[in-house]
């Protein structure tokens, strides 16, 4: 049998309720060339599988579905990586089981781009964001002027995952993150430029199930620095001021909201300094120890100003 130009993956788990919306947005797809629909349960303890197989009965393109279900949970970043490497296509698109496609061209247009240039790893485009019920929340997710064209000195970028479609690659050196989506685009990043086309192909749904809503914010801090402690190891030496500077805001930020995580994430923070300090310039780790001192003085209490000033100080530092 002949590869799809393009393979389409759903990661799912415990999603029953959407996961159908998800899988009729991307049968519902108008391509000139094949593409097939991989969906991975991660073990899921509600009816996936039911709502998965009526689909596969009675959709008429269902013989481009492919399904696994789980018999053990493998976890997002296992579930994530199982999936990944069934894909047989020459591009490859994400959907999560609770997100849907709005646009019926989205496919085309993003692999009609990245076949016309070759010096392009990845497209995304823009989204909404709705709640469980497909209420509007948000009409447009990236509102501001941002460039289109992205190279890794422009990275870390937020490009909404059940976007992006990217050229199928040996994925078995993607290291695992917290933030599994920002250290696949740095990944990707060696490899070619990154295109934001500014058009709402999707629907990014926010509810109570969802794993970032059941995330505190300490939490999500917290996620922020281990991917950036992790995406290290990616980027060259140049980058390490910026990635430095977010790592450092991010403790200032946690500082005020958690201290236990405080505490437990600058000792994280300052071990990845004292393994990669060797490739830094004496300036660059007399920023960081400074910085180190100036976040660890003794505030008592939240004083927002504090914070503020703390980070400019650190912007100032480090990235702007």
């Amino acid at each position: 049998m002949e590869k799809p130009q393009l393979s389409v993956f759903v990661i799912t788990y415990n999603q029953a309720a959407f996961v159908k919306q998800t899988i009729d947005s991307i049968l519902c797809q108008e391509t000139s060339f094949d593409y097939e629909l991989i969906v991975a349960n991660d073990c899921s303890p509600d009816n996936t599988t039911e709502v998965v197989d009526s689909i596969i009965t009675t959709h008429p393109k269902r013989n481009c579905i492919r399904y696994f279900e789980h018999k053990k949970n493998l976890g997002m970043y296992g579930n994530f990586m199982f999936t990944l490497n069934k894909c047989q296509g020459k591009y490859i698109a994400i959907c999560e089981g609770d997100d849907y496609w709005t646009d019926a061209l989205k496919l085309q247009k993003q692999v009609d781009f990245l076949e016309a240039n070759p010096e392009y790893e990845v497209c995304f485009t823009n989204i909404r964001i709705v709640d469980e019920n497909d209420t509007i929340t948000k009409q447009a997710l990236i509102t501001d002027n941002r460039r289109t064209d992205y190279e890794r000195k422009h990275l870390p970028i937020w490009a909404p995952t059940l976007t992006r479609v990217f050229r199928n690659r040996d994925f078995s050196t993607l290291p695992s993150a917290p933030g599994l989506d920002t250290v696949m685009l740095l990944w990707q990043s060696q490899f070619g430029k990154i295109k934001f086309l500014n058009e709402i192909t999707g629907s990014y749904r926010k509810h109570a199930g969802g794993i970032y809503s059941a995330q505190t914010e300490g939490k999500r801090k917290e996620q922020i620095i281990l991917t950036d402690i992790i995406s290290l190891g990616l980027i060259d030496s140049y980058l390490y001021s910026k990635y430095f500077g977010i790592l450092l805001k991010k403790l200032v930020e946690l500082r005020f909201i958690d201290k236990a995580l405080f505490k437990i994430n600058k000792v994280r923070v300052k071990k990845a300094f004292e393994d990669f300090k060797n490739e830094m310039t004496w300036f660059l780790r007399l920023k960081i120890r400074f910085s180190f001192l100036l976040i660890a003085l003794p505030f008592t209490k939240r004083v927002k100003k504090v914070e503020v000033y703390l980070l400019r100080v650190l912007n100032r530092l480090f990235i702007y």
